[in-house]
């Protein structure tokens, strides 16, 4: 074992063999209120452009323009009818569907349709792992998603440029969370912090996922309990996390993933993307070099080296295990926000972002940006990237998920 180093110039953390786990997460493990309520956050994001870079997203009669709503999209055609099982027992005897969310979203079974996208589901060929379109033997495991923590007590974080895909979803008081997918590396991650209902609307998409997280309060965990394709591995019931003495909990705590891709249940995730072959330029959009995204209490930027988008937030490089946050794709996605009724440990009230249906999406890919649309029929298919009839290809690689809510999109 080697000592937990995790500070400003050490940038990982190592499993240290003396610290105790203690307190899963104790600013998020308070139980809450029930879930009552129907009103909305007005809490918006705005995006920002490089200098001189008219940035803005599409709306057209086949995007649904994303803005502050009262209600949460409603299924538009359903494949079976409202309560038919989505999954099955090994014996073929019908199990209870999984739900998206019960009060503000409604009851959702996995295969209901929300909408239709004119672009097939994305495929990769045979010997290009799936979820970043390189080529190589695919693990026969699933994919493990870790939250991971981005307070400002939380940074550098660890691993994030080992992952597949990063989702950055907003929480409360307007501060963001990270999503960290792993299936082609393992790797040791943190600080890992709560779950969210947030998660519930893109984690079914992976298959059959491992879930890591720290804890949450009831409501949610019975929520992400529920999710009948998702191995639950909560540091509440589950090995394989420690602390670092190097910080305070709850911004302490670390795993690493190699502790649950061998022992979750189900095999290799789908296809997330539709991708360009390796070397091939992108010919879709126009040339940008950077842009921002500016969350309620984080200012993000991703700028364009040649070869990379490069992170920052907060006014500084963002760096991990020593190393710039990089991604070969940012895709930036406008979703419905809406107000869970839930209040964490403070009193701040809890939203909910709502990743299925559709809206309007933009895509940064090979140092260009291209405007187009998301759409996810149902909550087993990826977010399908498209813009006017076509798939939108992305570079093989890493690839980092902006969710957000339209707001004034400014130039």
């Amino acid at each position: 074992m080697v000592a937990a180093a995790c500070s400003a110039s050490a940038e990982s953390a190592g499993e240290p063999s003396t610290l105790p786990l203690v307190d899963a997460d104790a600013a998020t493990t308070t139980t809450t209120t029930t879930i009552a309520s129907t009103s909305v956050t007005t809490v918006q994001t705005d995006f920002k452009p490089a200098a001189g870079e008219v940035f803005s997203l599409p709306t057209s009669t086949t995007t649904q323009p994303v803005t502050t709503t009262t209600t949460a999209p409603k299924p538009a055609t359903t494949s079976s009818s409202p309560g038919t099982p989505a999954v099955t027992q090994p014996s073929g005897d019908p199990q209870q569907p999984s739900s998206l969310y019960k009060g503000v979203l409604g009851t959702y079974t996995l295969d209901q349709v929300f909408a239709s996208s004119p672009v097939a589901n994305p495929t990769v060929a045979s010997g290009t792992l799936p979820l970043t379109g390189v080529p190589g033997t695919t693990p026969s495991r699933p994919a493990i998603v870790v939250k991971v923590d981005n307070a400002s007590r939380a940074r550098p974080q660890s691993g994030l440029n080992k992952a597949d895909i990063v989702i950055e979803e907003e929480v409360e008081f307007g501060i963001t969370r990270f999503a960290a997918v792993y299936h082609t590396h393992d790797s040791t991650v943190g600080p890992v912090r709560s779950g969210r209902s947030t998660d519930i609307s893109f984690l079914n998409a992976l298959g059959s996922p491992g879930l890591v997280y720290s804890g949450a309060n009831r409501v949610i965990d019975q929520l992400l309990l529920n999710q009948t394709n998702v191995a639950n591995f909560s540091a509440a019931r589950s090995s394989g996390y420690w602390r670092s003495s190097s910080r305070p909990a709850p911004n302490n705590l670390y795993s690493k993933t190699s502790s649950f891709s061998g022992v979750a249940p189900g095999g290799p995730p789908p296809a997330q993307f539709h991708f360009r072959p390796a070397g091939t330029p992108s010919s879709q959009g126009v040339e940008s070099t950077g842009f921002g995204v500016h969350y309620p209490a984080n200012k993000v930027r991703w700028d364009w080296d040649g070869s990379a988008w490069l992170r920052s937030q907060a006014g500084r490089a963002h760096t991990t295990d020593g190393e710039r946050v990089s991604a070969a794709n940012v895709v930036v996605v406008a979703v419905p926000s809406v107000a869970t009724g839930l209040f964490d440990s403070t009193g701040a009230a809890v939203p909910e972002f709502v990743f299925v249906g559709e809206g309007p999406a933009a895509v940064f890919t090979d140092g260009r940006r291209v405007d187009g649309s998301w759409t996810r029929p149902t909550l087993r298919d990826p977010a399908i990237l498209h813009v006017n009839g076509q798939a939108i290809t992305l570079t093989p690689g890493r690839t980092w998920i902006q969710v957000t809510t339209s707001g004034q999109y400014q130039p």
